[in-house]
């Protein structure tokens, strides 16, 4: 007897979810890794996050400050 393995490959659905707010790089449902803020804003790693705080900061700080 020979037995015949059929090997199922479950098709993986992609759909793009956004672009990341500082280098405008595609998400997409397959790959992780990516940040959401509080203002449904999509970055794509720590990296971008980071550079969105501090210029989220500086700008706080200029508005707060009366010169």
């Amino acid at each position: 007897k020979i037995l015949v393995l059929q090997s199922v490959v479950k098709k993986v659905k992609e759909f793009l979810v956004g672009h990341c707010g500082i280098c405008n790089q595609e998400h997409r449902t397959t790959n992780g890794g990516w940040i959401i803020n509080a203002e449904h804003k999509l970055f794509c790693h720590k990296t971008c996050f980071d550079i969105y705080l501090n210029n989220n900061q500086l700008e706080k700080r200029r508005t707060h400050y009366v010169w």
